[in-house]
């Protein structure tokens, strides 16, 4: 991936497409996070894909370039979902409300299902580990938050999934 970083800070498109097929799953996924509707989604990734082609030359590290990227998807999403805040009182609330997964994949739907009751940042943390690979040192410098506070949100986002199965199992045993 370093070699088609460095050849797409020399203006080589076909290398940038190619990074971009590399990551556009975790793009997606991380949008999701913040973003429930599809057109917020895509103009996100969009916005994304245009900052990072402008500024792939400002990148110091190659090998860094999935974790560049997803910071300024997040910034992206952000800005997004600020804006459709001053719009929209309560939008989060409400789309959380109607939530329900639209990935075809059983995988990633039932990973959805899994974190839907998590806050944003137990989902992202969640998503960027399992679905996109990251370590958490990774995941810490992404969301500028200290390694062990990364760890503790994990445990317990794991525990709110571990209740809610036992919870659910225990509901479907008493009928």
């Amino acid at each position: 991936m370093e070699e088609l970083v460095e050849k797409a800070k020399n203006k080589d498109k076909n290398a940038f497409s190619e990074l971009i097929i590399n990551v556009k799953k975790e793009l997606y996924l991380v949008a999701k996070l913040k973003l429930k509707n599809e057109d917020d989604i895509s103009d996100a990734i969009q916005e994304t894909l245009l900052k990072s082609y402008k500024n792939i030359r400002k990148l110091r590290k190659n090998n860094m370039f999935r974790t560049w990227i997803i910071k300024i998807l997040i910034n992206e999403c952000n800005n997004i979902y600020k804006r459709k805040r001053n719009n929209i009182v309560s939008y989060e609330e409400k789309e959380m409300e109607n939530y329900i997964a639209t990935d075809t994949e059983n995988d990633n739907m039932e990973f959805d299902v899994l974190i839907r009751n998590l806050n944003y940042e137990e989902k992202m943390i969640l998503t960027l580990y399992y679905c996109s690979k990251y370590t958490v040192k990774e995941i810490s410098e992404i969301l500028k938050t200290n390694e062990n506070t990364i760890k503790s949100k994990m445990v317990r986002a794991r525990n709110k999934i571990r209740k809610q199965i036992e919870g659910d199992g225990e509901n479907n045993e008493r009928y």
